[in-house]
């Protein structure tokens, strides 16, 4: 009877093994389609006459066999119609085999039942397992019924019974679990071909694109060596693809930008994508703009990141962005410029005053204003002409403008027609005076003739000088005025002289 059994349970696993290899594709469960679970039920049917075939020898006068159990597996994971299917060839097995009897028409019939009670219990909702037990036991039931029906000593019964259960408990845990192994292991073989099908598509994907495009497309590990370069690496920085192959991506950025690129590398690795902007030193020896759009990939086969790049050259568009900011700049120069004398205008100057205001009401410090016009310079151009009037307020700003250029501190500005502003952070009254009489040397330095001077023949300045701290209670307005005023009193009180006004926090 063992020897039996074992040819039995090796019946079931190689038929299972078979059945897994012909229907790899077609894998049963109880939602597969119908088709697949015809072909499974057929299976099991042929199976279960197969079974019958080797029947196991209980004793002398009893045969059993495990036929229940391709009925049982059909109804566990394909659901109805691969049991109700197998019950029926197994039924029509049985009387084609055994001829129409008593025990042959007894054991179609508790086939058909088994098919039929099997697929009813495959829509439970419950755990597969619980189910197999059920449907195996609920056919125990059936074969227990025959039995009693042909076999009349109760001890014969008895021990067939006993024998019975005992070898279909054993061989429907066998099967079973058989069974979930082989659907286990086609599905996962199914998912990894189907994996590798889609990696293969990506890669086909990614090598299209990557060969096609205008873009250059990198592929680098942490260290950020090169692992892949796309063919546009030739038309972009004029590299070979061995050229570059495992070398670090920082070996060929310039010196300036390579911090930059690191730290952006670095931020794709942890953050998963980065933008960077760099030069690029090329197989000539130039450098390149280039821009590059970072993204990190994590690949779970071996547990390692890459960073993707997709790189272009950018170089014609930054020498235009270059000259955009440069024209930008010359506007915005010009803009703060006074067109005759080439100094700084009235525009600048009321901006920087605003500013030197700000700074001296956070640190309490002075600011001094110097306010100054050329003499008579009306009577100079009637004389001379207004050529020659212009002319000499250009060498009047530029000599000044060269004396103050050494302290960067100080600001000059043409304020209006001849007159002058020079705005000075930091200095008190005193110090004032000083820039003042050194504001006229120079002035008398140039010995500008001026014939119809009324206080001499040559260009002189009336100078007015203005001092205060700032404060919550006074405007840089007043600070203005107070200079004017200053000027006003030079020129009252004879021209070619230097008047001073100061107000302190607490007034005049």
């Amino acid at each position: 009877m063992l020897k039996d059994f074992v040819s039995n349970a090796a019946i079931l696993i190689a038929s299972f093994s078979i059945m897994g290899v012909l229907f790899k594709d077609m894998p049963i469960h109880t939602t597969s389609t119908r088709s697949t679970k015809l072909y499974w039920g057929l299976c099991f049917g042929v199976l279960g006459n197969i079974l019958m075939a080797f029947s196991i020898q209980i004793n002398s006068s009893t045969i059993a066999d495990l036929r229940h159990l391709a009925i049982v597996i059909a109804a566990t994971f394909g659901g109805f119609i691969p049991a109700l299917l197998s019950a029926i060839l197994i039924a029509a097995g049985r009387i084609i085999l055994f001829g129409i009897n008593e025990s042959a028409v007894l054991g179609a019939i508790g086939a058909l039942l088994t098919g039929l009670l099997c697929g009813g219990i495959s829509k439970i909702n419950t755990s597969r397992t619980l189910k197999a037990f059920l449907m195996n036991l609920i056919s125990l039931v059936f074969v227990s019924i025959i039995f009693i029906i042909r076999i009349d000593n109760n001890d014969t019964l008895k021990n067939v019974l006993t024998m019975h259960y005992i070898i279909s408990f054993i061989g429907g845990f066998l099967a079973y679990h058989f069974f979930v192994f082989v659907v286990n292991s086609y599905e996962a073989q199914n998912q990894l071909k189907h994996s590798l099908l889609k990696l293969k598509e990506t890669e086909e994907r990614f090598r299209l694109i990557a060969e096609y495009s205008s873009d250059m497309i990198t592929m680098h590990n942490e260290h950020a060596e090169y692992k892949y370069i796309s063919p546009a690496v030739k038309e972009i920085i004029h590299y070979e693809y061995p050229e570059l192959l495992d070398k670090k991506m920082d070996l060929f950025i310039h010196p300036d930008d390579i911090h930059h690129t690191i730290e952006m590398f670095e931020k794709a690795l942890e953050k998963g994508a980065a933008n960077s902007t760099y030069r690029y030193r090329t197989k000539m020896g130039d450098y390149v703009w280039i821009e590059s759009a970072l993204k990190s990939v994590h690949f779970e086969e071996d547990g390692s990141r890459k960073v993707i790049i997709v790189s272009r050259n950018i170089t014609d568009r930054k020498l235009t962005e270059q000259k955009l900011q440069e024209a930008n700049e010359l506007l915005n120069r010009l803009s703060y410029m006074d067109g005759l004398t080439g100094i700084n205008n009235r525009r600048y100057f009321d901006e920087v005053l605003m500013k030197e205001w700000s700074n001296a009401s956070t640190t309490h410090s002075p600011l001094t204003l110097i306010m100054f016009d050329i003499d008579y310079f009306k009577k100079y151009n009637d004389t001379y002409g207004h050529l020659t009037g212009d002319f000499c307020l250009q060498s009047i700003a530029q000599a000044i403008n060269n004396q103050v250029a050494v302290n960067s501190d100080h600001t000059f500005c043409r304020y209006g027609g001849e007159e002058f502003a020079l705005i000075s952070p930091s200095t008190g009254i005193e110090k004032g005076m000083e820039i003042a009489k050194q504001l006229q040397d120079t002035i008398r330095l140039l010995e500008i003739p001026h014939i119809s001077s009324d206080i001499a023949d040559m260009i002189t300045l009336s100078i007015g000088v203005a001092s205060l701290v700032p404060s919550g209670s006074v405007m840089p307005q007043e600070l203005i005025q107070m200079a004017d005023e200053a000027l006003y009193v030079s020129k009252t009180k004879g021209r070619n002289t230097i008047s001073t006004t100061q107000l302190s926090m607490g007034g005049l």
